[in-house]
């Protein structure tokens, strides 16, 4: 037999499924094959190894397990922590802040009276005035809007699909 088959009964030995014929042929290329017993050796370290690991792993009862288990569960609920109140509480005490700083601006300030050397245009029923609206969008339609209970300017921007009509 060749190295390449002597492999392949070395592995059916350490799975303890060798015939006779097979354990005779595997012990006479053994006896003539330096680097097929090295690795048998190796192998068969190995497995030894596994096994002695594998004996000293204390393998718990399932029965005190499972009744550990119900002990906990039957316990009471322990109380929560405060954790949850500062990661959500944090946040939201900031978003009040800026709720309270807009809500608190008066929208009624003055207007600074204008320079008397400046020349005033002379517009008639001017709502809102814009110099300069820019969309992000070449084609799209802008509207400015002036809240007169508030104040505030407000420019809305549209994009208008070419395709649409109407």
């Amino acid at each position: 037999m060749n190295c390449r088959n002597i492999e392949s009964l070395i592995l059916a030995e350490r799975d303890g499924s060798l015939n006779q014929t097979q354990r005779a042929a595997l012990s006479e290329h053994l006896k003539a094959c330096p680097a097929c017993r090295q690795w048998h050796d190796g192998l068969a370290r190995a497995v030894d190894a596994y096994r002695t690991g594998l004996a000293q792993i204390a393998v718990p009862s399932a029965e005190e397990t499972w009744q550990e288990l119900q002990g906990r569960m039957n316990q009471p609920a322990r109380k929560r922590p405060l954790a949850p109140v500062i990661w959500f509480g944090a946040p939201l005490a900031a978003a009040a802040a800026v709720a309270l700083a807009f809500l608190s601006v008066n929208p009624a300030t003055p207007i600074p009276a204008p320079d008397k050397h400046a020349p005033t245009p002379k517009i008639q029923n001017e709502v809102a005035r814009a110099d300069y609206v820019e969309a992000g969008d070449e084609n799209a339609s802008t509207m400015v809007y002036v809240d007169k209970d508030s104040g505030w300017l407000v420019v809305w921007a549209t994009n208008v699909d070419a395709k649409t009509s109407g």
